[in-house]
């Protein structure tokens, strides 16, 4: 994070650097470099790409990609800003079509709205030797509307096919400027050979940037000067406001031009264990935190407050939840016995929701049309769905509030400062008996007081008049497994056994949904499918499956049929549930590890010698500890002459780990997928 800021007194620039993330940063040479295209115009030679350029199983290969941010005087007595954006790309095959379908996000508010302006958009193909072309007609752009402050303006390149070069420009202004485009130089899916950003920021506004990434810049340099701003504002003549005349000022302001650059930037390596590549993605953002008018400054960064008073105020939020709302007694008189006591009724309020009604959009967090709307229709976005169950809680006299957040694959909010834009989800907390409740009706199976592991993304907030911010860590779950195994003799020599599988929370959770999305008989048969055939599986139970609260419980008879004529048997004890390949077989790693949980895995065998056979080489047991109090991997086994006892454990402490562990977090696996494929030699006794 760092300020960008001029003073009109004295023309300053610094940088505060507060590094969010693990940040490369490089200034580069002070000469000029120029952006390796010429926009607007494609010649044959442009089609052909360097052995460098791109990566050999990309897809498509994005050329250049520029943009920049100036500001100009408006007729409502301050600035405008005018955003451009000019980017081309190298279509290499089909799998990259979907990059000529473009979407541009846009804002609006009662005040103001960002409108395109200079949209020109062609595909470039090259046909007999020379470059056609073939222009989108400006009709075929349309306006998709996402929310009363979001909208989008998407159209389709024409003409794209495998080779071709798709072009798009456009520019578009804004008269309010509190919050600056943002800018990704890293694209999650293909190679960037040049990206860059232009900002030129007046001495009358000052900006906090933020800056995460990895890549270094190849260029990030700055340059001062001054600029003429035409503003016009509105007088009143004679004392009355009524009574006004427009009037034109000029003004002089020092100037800071920033530019930073980056070349031949990777795709996004999408590594195991990443929570989603908009935490970790190259990118720069900005925030307006003060405004100087020639004498002093004034403070206009946003808070948490502000954001919350203003949605308890919106029509789509939180005013729906201060209504009276008596017309949802019918539904609270339903489901509400008079013994209920305020927990047994919130859970009655949660399960109806949950069990009757069905999300449409886990991307919108307000209320599209209204909540008597949601109830007539059984559906809506999360944003329906759960300002519903807030408000039915609320009138049932329970304390509850709305919970804005930012799932993980939307990327982490800023909890200093809040950006809306940021935050696509919304919860409800509940408090009952002076215990909070983080409640979302919107997930199948999910159990009352639990939430989807989407949401544990960091930062969240309550939206109340006294707004307080919540976490919601990947290291605070732990997920806790255990796998039984008893195998016994039986008559004729045969061996059997049962197996008992109590799963997690989150396990037990992707289950019931992957039955409920297939059937039952098909879940069956992927267990009985996934022993080899000397393995027969009979009598499958599944426990606790319509219990949204119960961990789901597996249990099946087998039997063993490899020991019936073999004379050597290699036997693996942990009968499939060992971990099978290294989930970190890089030998380096760019990112930090973040895994969904952390956990707690055990696994129990307890085995009768099969007749007729005698062990002759067992496991040695081991105990493992990783980094000394952050996991540990134990495999103890024992043989008394009869019996065969195995206790395997596994143990992760925390679910995210620096990059600076990863070779320590390889080599744990390494150690364990080794030692779990270890097998028990039993031979055929000789009469």
């Amino acid at each position: 994070m760092f300020f960008l800021k001029c003073n009109t007194r004295a023309c300053y620039f610094y940088l505060v650097f507060l590094l969010q993330v693990i940040l490369l940063f490089q200034t580069s040479k002070s000469y000029s470099q120029h952006k390796p295209v010429n926009f607007g115009r494609v010649i044959v030679d442009d089609f052909t790409l360097n052995n460098s350029s791109g990566e050999p199983n990309s897809n498509a290969v994005i050329l250049a990609d520029v943009g920049s941010v100036k500001f100009e005087g408006n007729s409502k007595g301050w600035f405008t800003y005018v955003y451009k954006r000019q980017k081309r790309i190298k279509i290499l095959d089909k799998k990259a079509f979907g990059l000529a379908t473009v979407q541009i996000l846009l804002y609006q508010n009662k005040e103001a709205e960002e409108k395109v302006e200079k949209l020109s958009a062609v595909t470039y193909n090259l046909e007999n030797g020379r470059v056609t072309e073939t222009k989108l007609d400006l009709k075929d752009a349309y306006k998709e509307k996402v929310d009363k402050n979001y909208s989008y303006k998407k159209f389709l390149l024409p003409g794209v096919k495998e080779g071709s070069i798709i072009e798009y420009s456009y520019t578009i202004k804004y008269d309010f400027e509190f919050n600056l485009p943002s800018w990704e130089f890293q694209s999650e899916a293909y190679p960037t050979l040049w990206s860059e950003y232009n900002v030129t920021i007046p001495g009358l506004l000052s900006y906090i940037s933020f800056l995460q990434g990895y890549n270094k810049f190849y260029i990030a340099n700055s340059s001062d000067g001054f600029q003429n701003y035409t503003i016009i504002r509105s007088r009143s003549i004679g004392g009355y406001s009524t009574n006004t005349k427009e009037e034109s000022i000029s003004v002089s302001s020092p100037i800071t031009t920033h530019r930073w650059v980056m070349k031949d930037v990777p795709a996004f390596n999408v590594e195991n264990y990443i929570s989603s590549p908009q935490n970790l993605i190259d990118k720069i953002s900005f925030q307006l935190y003060k405004t100087y008018d020639g004498e002093s400054f004034h403070d206009v960064a946003n808070s948490w407050g502000k954001v919350a008073e203003e949605l308890m105020q919106r029509d789509d939020f939180g005013a729906p939840l201060t209504e009276n709302n008596k017309w949802l007694d019918k539904i609270l008189e339903s489901l509400i016995a008079a013994d209920d006591n305020e927990l047994q009724s919130a859970k009655k309020i949660y399960y109806y929701i949950l069990n009757n009604y069905t999300c449409t959009n886990h991307y919108n967090k307000y209320i599209k049309t209204s909540l008597q709307d949601v109830v007539k229709k059984k559906s809506g976005t999360v944003g329906d769905i759960n300002l519903l169950l807030t408000a039915l809680l609320n009138r049932n006299k329970t304390d509850a509030l709305p919970v804005l957040l930012s799932t993980r694959d939307f990327g982490r909010n800023n909890p200093s400062y809040p950006l809306m834009e940021r935050l696509n989800y919304i919860i409800c907390k509940a408090k009952i008996n002076s215990v909070d409740y983080y409640l979302d009706a919107t997930k199948p199976f999910l159990s009352f007081g639990k939430l989807p592991l989407e949401c544990y993304n960091g930062h969240a907030r309550v939206i109340s008049k006294d707004t307080t911010a919540v976490y919601f860590l990947t290291d605070s779950l732990k997920e806790t497994n255990s796998v039984s195994v008893v195998i016994v003799n039986k008559y004729k020599n045969e061996i059997e056994g049962n197996y008992n599988h109590t799963m997690g929370f989150f396990e037990s959770l992707d289950t019931k949904n992957k039955i409920a999305a297939s059937t039952l008989s098909d879940y069956k048969s992927a267990i009985i499918k996934s022993y080899p055939e000397d393995v027969l599986i009979k009598n499958i139970q599944i426990d606790s499956l319509q219990l949204p609260e119960e961990p789901l419980s597996v249990k099946y008879e087998l039997k063993l049929k490899a020991f019936e004529q073999a004379d050597i048997i290699y036997f693996n004890p942990m009968l499939g549930e060992a971990i099978k390949s290294n989930p970190f077989i890089a030998a380096e790693r760019f990112y930090p590890v973040e895994m969904p949980y952390t956990i707690d895995y055990i696994y129990t065998l307890n085995m009768e010698t099969p007749n007729g056979y005698k062990v002759d080489e067992v496991p040695k047991s081991v105990r493992l500890n990783l980094n000394e109090d952050e996991g540990m991997f134990e495999y103890l086994i024992s043989y008394n002459g009869k019996n065969i006892q195995l206790r395997c454990r596994m143990v992760l402490r925390k679910a995210n780990f620096l990059k600076e562990d990863y070779n320590t977090l390889r080599d744990f696996y390494s150690f364990i997928v080794k030692k779990e494929a270890e097998q028990i030699v039993f031979k055929k006794i000789k009469l």
